[in-house]
């Protein structure tokens, strides 16, 4: 099965990153079409087809309005490190902790926060701001349980929480889900491999510029790819695509690589003659250094990221 939350079911739309709102977006807006295509889920290909497209329409307050993307997109969104978006989502509680303020108030898991000491807080990011202006204080917190509007004194710690869980999107909006059969399933897995691929084959131009270059991460990175909590379909997705990742650095024509191995037997059938043995230990050297040299630049920008 593949279950999924479309953008049209995001009701409080989207959070986006100052390089988007520099392009135009608006927090709130939700995602319609990146030119004449269809954005049914948020992903990778998403952003990739927003990058490419000329013009992104988005519902804000309402009304459909149509957005000019400028160029260079995804170049600025690599500078800035922020991502693209992220799912904007009212403050519902999941989950306290055990001993903390919301525990200690009686916070439950459905409670809707709406307001602190009166200021409305309609998305979480909301939530967080105001308790961040108020720490180490105790604040006047407005809550819907049962649909019943209820409120309660809680104290904010040093760190601007409350300490519980909040609700992700898929928790709060209506996710939809495709039914597969066991036959079904070999065609559908083997076109979300493809499209998976080409998704990646996309994204690999940027890696050559200066933005993409210092987006890189290794064994930090992938690490962080995995979801907080464990998932047994999130964890065999993303082992998935790593394994489309591999599969295709592999073919590259690099010495030391398959790819280059493939390369050098086409230089023979093409030329009829092997290559100088000298040359292809020569070559082999050289793509080891460079794969080493990429897995050391790749951890040690990993690395960086974690200090500063």
């Amino acid at each position: 099965n593949d279950t999924y939350l479309p953008l049209r079911n995001v009701t409080q739309g989207m959070e986006y990153s100052q390089a988007a709102r520099n392009a135009g977006f608006q927090d709130g807006d939700i995602l319609l079409r990146a030119d004449e295509k269809e954005l049914e889920r948020f992903g990778v290909r998403t952003l990739l087809d927003i990058a490419d497209a000329e013009h992104v329409t988005v519902l804000r307050n309402g009304e459909e309005v149509e957005l000019t993307i400028p160029e260079g997109l995804m170049q600025a969104l690599l500078t800035d490190k922020e991502g693209f978006a992220a799912y904007r989502v009212p403050a519902v509680v999941f989950q306290t902790m055990e001993g903390s303020a919301a525990h200690t108030a009686g916070l439950q898991q459905g409670d809707s926060i709406t307001a602190v000491n009166g200021v409305t807080t309609p998305a979480f990011s909301d939530l967080r701001a105001a308790l961040d202006s108020h720490r180490n204080s105790e604040v006047t917190l407005n809550f819907y349980r049962n649909g019943i509007m209820q409120s309660s004194n809680i104290a904010v710690d040093s760190a601007g929480t409350l300490g519980f869980y909040a609700m992700a999107a898929p928790q709060i909006y209506r996710t939809e889900t495709l039914h597969y059969g066991f036959f079904e399933s070999f065609p559908a897995g083997i076109r979300m491999g493809i499209q998976t691929l080409k998704d990646y084959v996309a994204q690999f131009k940027y890696v050559f510029t200066k933005e993409g270059a210092s987006s890189l991460g290794g064994f930090g990175a992938i690490g962080n790819l995995f979801p907080a909590q464990w998932n047994w379909q999130a964890f065999w997705l993303m082992t998935a695509f790593l394994s489309v990742i591999l599969a295709f650095m592999n073919i590259l024509p690099i010495p030391a690589l398959d790819g280059g191995h493939v390369m050098f037997l086409i230089y023979e059938v093409v030329t009829r003659r092997k290559p100088n043995e000298k040359f292809m230990e020569y070559a082999q050297i050289a793509g080891m250094v460079l794969l080493f040299g990429l897995v050391l630049y790749a951890n040690g920008m990993d690395l960086i990221r974690a200090i500063f």
